[in-house]
């Protein structure tokens, strides 16, 4: 099930119960309201709720949010970033998700869906759910985590293949500008929102909430340690990718210094061709041959001839070509 609206109420042992939203009956365990900030009701009803601060409103009905945690009291405000597997939609257009965290009350909105998300969804409808707030912050972040584990893959893959292409390959351009291009923008969108999520999480790690028990801590820091092996892939990726320009811009300088030596030499060969065929075609008496015409022009053409054939081996031992 994935809806824009729901409440559920975790009843401590893994059971959930969805409830209406209006109902915050107390349980064993916190509730969890989702909303969806985009829509009016959502905006009317976060407004309403007076015991949350302004900070705490304007966080969760902001449209742009970037990763980070904030400590209210014994209140957790935390806003994070999950890949994008919406169809038709890049996986690093990130989908934020902003949270109101106390041992009572969970408040999260979203504009795009999460599959973290729907996952505990699913988990409440199968009584797996969270028993505490600290198991549901655990829950989501590794969920998380989980989710973005294949595209990392990917790019690692992709960056090792492309590097290997470089190796095998005698070409100028083995791997496409566009390919490159796309890719690295991909490492950089990422490795931006990761790196402040990592830092969230560290102090979510730091913060020493009395509701977020040791296991749990525990296993954000397992989050945050996944988590920063994720940023050093990317980082490495990043790293191979200048590699990987920098060797095709060195191939690219050297084919283009090729062909403006051979330029050069050929017309190094032609000059002084051309510079003995307009001297002899002055026309002006005193020109040797010019009155045996009969033999002169063969011996004119032989004399060119080994004058070439003179540079062309001059230019061959100084590997001008």
């Amino acid at each position: 099930m994935t809806t824009d609206f729901y409440t559920w109420r975790m009843l401590g042992d893994g059971h959930a119960a969805l409830l209406p939203l209006s109902d915050e009956t107390p349980s064993a365990g916190p509730i969890w309201l989702h909303l969806n900030f985009a829509q009016p009701e959502t905006h009317e009803w976060i407004r309403a709720q007076t015991d949350l601060d302004v900070t705490v409103q304007d966080t969760l009905l902001a449209e742009v949010t970037r990763p980070r945690a904030l400590i209210l009291d014994q209140g957790l405000l935390l806003t994070l970033r999950g890949i994008n597997h919406n169809p038709g939609q890049e996986p690093d257009d990130m989908v934020g998700i902003r949270l109101w965290i106390t041992p009572r009350r969970i408040i999260s909105t979203h504009l795009r869906p999460l599959r973290a998300v729907n996952t505990l969804q699913r988990d409440m409808e199968t009584n797996n759910a969270p028993k505490d707030a600290g198991q549901f912050v655990t829950r989501l972040v590794e969920l998380l985590n989980d989710n973005m584990l294949d595209t990392i893959e990917e790019i690692d893959e992709l960056t090792d293949n492309y590097e290997k292409a470089m190796l095998k390959s005698d070409e100028t351009e083995p791997v496409s500008d566009r390919d490159l291009a796309d890719l690295r923008t991909m490492i950089l969108t990422l490795r931006r929102y990761l790196g402040p999520q990592r830092d969230a999480l560290f102090s979510v790690v730091g913060s020493h909430l009395s509701w977020v028990k040791k296991g749990s801590v525990q296993r954000l820091r397992e989050a945050e340690n996944r988590l920063t092996r994720y940023i050093e892939v990317l980082d490495a990726s990043r790293d191979q990718m200048r590699i990987i320009q920098e060797q095709m811009q060195t191939r690219s300088n050297n084919e283009l210094n090729k062909q403006l030596t051979f330029l050069t030499a050929l017309s190094a060969i032609f000059l002084p061709l051309t510079f003995i065929t307009g001297l002899f075609g002055v026309n002006i008496a005193g020109i040797p041959g010019n009155q045996s015409p009969s033999w002169a022009f063969f011996a004119f053409t032989l004399l060119l001839t080994a004058i070439a054939g003179l540079l062309i081996y001059l230019f061959k031992r100084a590997r001008l070509f």
